[in-house]
C-alpha cells in the first residue's frame, strides 16, 4: 500500500508539475510556481529583466546617429567622385540625386578638409590657371585676350559661390574692343546668372553687392552696366539699378512694418494678456529722390559795402554879340564894333553811390528713396470677460490710453499723416491654435516615438525569452517525472508476478526499499547535474506529504 501511496505520490506530483507548467496556465499558479523556480533562477530572471530595462533606458536616452551634409548642388560627375573616395575610405555615404552628399555628423569636418587636400570637390570654371597652363608662345594676342577674359570670368563666379544662398553662378563679361580711328571707347559690360539653394529667391541687397563686385574687378565698367538673373528669366538688378532699387525699397518697406508690428505687441500684450491683441501695420515709403533748394534774404540784415562820389563842374561862355568877320576889317583904320552883347556860364554836378550787402540763406534738401512718408496702425483688442462668462468691450477710456502708448511707441507724427486706430472686439477662438502652435513640438516627439517603440520591442523580445527558459525547464521537470513513474511501475510489476503472497509481503518491502534506493539515486544523480530541479522536486514531495 505504500508502494502504491508512493506511486500515487510520485503520480500527483507528475500531474501537478504538468499542469502547473502548461502554456495556458493561470494567473493565480504564477506566484507558486515562481516560488519553486528557487533564489537562484529568480535572482537570474531579476538580472535578466534589470539589464533589459537598462537596455531599454539606454536606447530611449542615446542619441541617434544623424548624417551630416557633406556636399550639395554638386554636379553628377563630381558627385560620383566624391562618394566613390568616400567608399574607399570605408566611410558610410548617402548620396541623393540632386548633387547632395551626405556622411555622419561627426565626420564631416575632418571629411572636408580631407578632401580638400585631394582637391576634391573640383572648382567649377577655371580661374587664373588658365593663364598658368597656356604657353604664352603658342598663342596669339587674340588667344591671350580670350584667356584673360575666362579667368577673370571664373575668379568672379568663385568669389559669387561664396555668398550665403548662392549655389552656382555664371558670369559673362563683354569688353569690346576700339575700333580704328574712333575718339570714344566702348563701355565694358557683364551678366551674372545665379542659382541659389532651396528654392529661394537672392535677396537685392546680394544683387547690389554682386553688381558692385563685378564692376570692381573689371576696368572702366560701371555697376548700372551690370545685369543679374535667375534661372527662370526673372531680372534681380538692371537697367541702371531701377530693379535693385525697387525691390530694395519693397524690403525696407516689409522690415519697417515688421518692426513697428512687434513693437505694438510688445507693448500690449503684457497689458491684454498673450493673444488677445492683434496689430498690422502699413508704411508708405518714398520711392523718388527728390531735391528741394530754397533762398532766403534779409532786408533787416544789410550791411554797407561801398560808397562812390562823383563831382562834374562845368564851365561855357557865349559870344553871340561879336562882329562878324569881313574883308573890310582888313582895311586900315577902319573901326570895328563892341562885343556887348558877350555871356559866360558855370555848371558843377556832384554824384555819391553807395552798395548795401544784404544777407540771404540757401537750403538744399535732398529725400533718397526710401524715406517714410506715412504709418498707419490698426490694432484689435479682445474684449474683457465678465463674470457670467460672456465678453464685453473694453471701456472708451482704455482705449484712448492703449493708442496713447501706441502713438509714442511706433515715432507717431501728426503732420506727416500717420494714423493710429485702436478698437476692441470680440475675437474667436481658434480651436485648431495649439495643434498648430505644437508642430513643432510634434516634429519633435517623432524621435522619442521611434526611440519608446524600439525599447518596446526589447521589453517583449526579454519577456518571449524568459518564456522560452521557463517551457524549456517544465519539459525537463515533466521529462524527469514520467521516468521516475515509470520506472517505480515496472519494478513493482516485476516483483509481483516472481514472488509468492509470504514472499511477496518480504518483496514488497525490499522492493519499497529498492524503490527508495533507486528514487534517492536519481535523486543524487539529478542533484549533481540539476541541482534547482532536484529541490523543486523535494519540496513538491514535502509539500505533498510524500515519504522523503
Amino acid at each position: 500500500m505504500r508502494k502504491t501511496d508512493g506511486q500515487n505520490g510520485t503520480d500527483r506530483f507528475s500531474m501537478q508539475q504538468v499542469s502547473t507548467l502548461r502554456p495556458g496556465f493561470d494567473l493565480a499558479a504564477l506566484g507558486p510556481a515562481l516560488a519553486r523556480l528557487g533564489p537562484a533562477k529568480l535572482g537570474a530572471m531579476g538580472v535578466v529583466a534589470a539589464a533589459a530595462i537598462l537596455a531599454v533606458v539606454l536606447v530611449a536616452r542615446s542619441p541617434q546617429a544623424t548624417n551630416g551634409l557633406l556636399y550639395a548642388g554638386l554636379e553628377p560627375s563630381e558627385a560620383g567622385r566624391i562618394v566613390a573616395r568616400l567608399e574607399e575610405m570605408k566611410v558610410p555615404v548617402e548620396a541623393r540625386g540632386d548633387g547632395t552628399v551626405m556622411v555622419p555628423a561627426e565626420q564631416v569636418a575632418r571629411l572636408r578638409m580631407q578632401l580638400a587636400s585631394e582637391g576634391l570637390p573640383r572648382q567649377t570654371g577655371a580661374g587664373y590657371e588658365l593663364l598658368d597652363q597656356a604657353n604664352p608662345m603658342q598663342m596669339t594676342s587674340f588667344m591671350q585676350r580670350i584667356q584673360r577674359v575666362r579667368a577673370l570670368e571664373g575668379e568672379l563666379a568663385r568669389t559669387i559661390i561664396t555668398m550665403q544662398g548662392v549655389r552656382t553662378a555664371r558670369v559673362h563679361i563683354v569688353l569690346p574692343e576700339r575700333e580704328s580711328f574712333s575718339r570714344d571707347a566702348p563701355q565694358p559690360t557683364a551678366s551674372v546668372t545665379v542659382t541659389t539653394s532651396g528654392g529661394q529667391r537672392l535677396g537685392s541687397s546680394q544683387a547690389a553687392a554682386i553688381r558692385l563686385l563685378v564692376a570692381g574687378a573689371v576696368p572702366r565698367l560701371r555697376q548700372e552696366d551690370v545685369s543679374v538673373v535667375d534661372p527662370s528669366g526673372i531680372v534681380l538688378a538692371a537697367d541702371g539699378g531701377a530693379g535693385a532699387v525697387a525691390g530694395r525699397i519693397g524690403e525696407l518697406r516689409q522690415a519697417q512694418e515688421h518692426t513697428l508690428q512687434k513693437s505694438v505687441l510688445d507693448l500690449l500684450e503684457p497689458l491684454v494678456g498673450r493673444g488677445k491683441v492683434r496689430a498690422v501695420a502699413s508704411v508708405e515709403i518714398e520711392g523718388a529722390r527728390t531735391v528741394a533748394r530754397a533762398e532766403t534774404f534779409d532786408p533787416m540784415g544789410q550791411v554797407e559795402r561801398g560808397r562812390q562820389i562823383q563831382t562834374e563842374a562845368e564851365s561855357s561862355e557865349d559870344g553871340r554879340g561879336q562882329q562878324p568877320v569881313t574883308v573890310g576889317q582888313n582895311l586900315p583904320n577902319q573901326q570895328t564894333g563892341g562885343g556887348a552883347n558877350r555871356s559866360a556860364t558855370n555848371a558843377q554836378r556832384n554824384n555819391e553811390t553807395v552798395n548795401y550787402e544784404i544777407s540771404s540763406k540757401i537750403e538744399e534738401t535732398t529725400r533718397e528713396p526710401g524715406a517714410v512718408k506715412r504709418v498707419s496702425i490698426a490694432v484689435v483688442v479682445d474684449g474683457v470677460a465678465a463674470p457670467d462668462g460672456s465678453v464685453q468691450p473694453r471701456p472708451k477710456e482704455e482705449l484712448e490710453r492703449l493708442a496713447a502708448l501706441v502713438r509714442s511707441a511706433v515715432g507717431f507724427d501728426e503732420k506727416r499723416g500717420d494714423r493710429v486706430t485702436v478698437d476692441t472686439l470680440r475675437f474667436i477662438p481658434d480651436e485648431g491654435a495649439g495643434s498648430l502652435a505644437s508642430a513643432d513640438d510634434q516634429g519633435g516627439l517623432r524621435l522619442s516615438t521611434t526611440q519608446m517603440t524600439l525599447a518596446a520591442l526589447l521589453l517583449l523580445g526579454s519577456l518571449g525569452t524568459t518564456l522560452f527558459l521557463l517551457r524549456r525547464r517544465r519539459t525537463r521537470l515533466r521529462r524527469l517525472a514520467e521516468e521516475l513513474a515509470a520506472a517505480e511501475a515496472a519494478a513493482a510489476a516485476e516483483a509481483a508476478m516472481a514472488l509468492d503472497p509470504m514472499e511477496e509481503a518480504i518483496a514488497t518491502v525490499g522492493q519499497d526499499i529498492q524503490i527508495r534506493i533507486s528514487s534517492l539515486n536519481a535523486l543524487n544523480e539529478l542533484i549533481d547535474t540539476r541541482p534547482e530541479e532536484a529541490l523543486a522536486v523535494v519540496r513538491a514531495w514535502i509539500e505533498e506529504g510524500a515519504p522523503a
